[in-house]
């Protein structure tokens, strides 16, 4: 979690403006676009979250959780199997009226669509991107470790200079981020030395649709189907 307040980075964009001081609305506009467009740059694992619902029999279609940017993972615990993930080309191209444990999915917006149809109770567990909370009080910091909060005041600051017509100013304060944001080391680096497991070949359509837990060669990520 950062440590610098919606407060602090108002006070602090609001300095760095000098005669262009401007009100909180403005500021929070600035801030959280800020806030949101690094959060969606940056891959940490602060970004992931999961969660878990029950299906409903001969139900397909189910709301996606308000914070969801992206789905990564869908897996069935009931019997300890990945749903594959469709498009929605394909997904139509199934027929609906079949009936079973799902399989694939496909989202479209805020709705997510399982197939066969579910003719029994399963538990899904849903692992995603999450979208940052909005700052909206004066005490609300970020979700962001703290070594970001400069780099919020940074993007704030340069959608101030944008909106305000100092563009030249702006692209200064952009190249400036960059720089910054470069100089900082990334979740991977810090983590690096941690043992890691390895890229594993899926052989069929089953070895997609394995659970990690069932073994070492059961990963999901890399995944090749050959």
């Amino acid at each position: 979690m950062g440590l610098e307040t919606l407060a602090g980075f108002r006070e602090s964009i609001n300095h760095a403006l000098g005669q262009k001081r401007q009100g909180n609305e403005r500021l929070d506009r600035w801030i959280n676009e800020g806030h949101i467009e690094l959060f969606g740059e940056l891959d940490i694992q602060g970004r992931r979250t999961c969660g878990v619902t029950d299906t409903v029999v001969d139900q397909r279609e189910y709301s996606v959780p308000p914070d969801l940017l992206a789905t990564l993972v869908l897996r069935d615990l009931t019997n300890n199997r990945r749903l594959i993930r469709t498009s929605i080309e394909n997904f139509k191209l199934f027929d609906e009226g079949t009936e079973g444990n799902p399989t694939h999915y496909m989202r479209v917006d805020d709705l997510l669509f399982i197939f066969p149809r579910p003719n029994a109770v399963v538990s899904i567990q849903m692992f995603y991107v999450k979208e940052p909370g909005v700052l909206s009080a004066g005490t609300d910091t970020s979700e962001l470790p703290l070594m970001y909060d400069r780099i919020i005041h940074l993007i704030g600051l340069r959608n101030a200079l944008v909106d305000l017509g100092d563009r030249d100013r702006a692209t200064l304060m952009a190249n400036f981020t960059t720089a910054q944001l470069r100089s900082l080391p990334t979740e991977e680096w810090l983590e690096s030395q941690n043992p890691q497991e390895g890229i594993q070949i899926a052989r069929s359509f089953r070895d997609l649709q394995k659970d990690p837990r069932q073994g070492t060669d059961e990963t999901f990520r890399g995944r090749i189907l050959l």
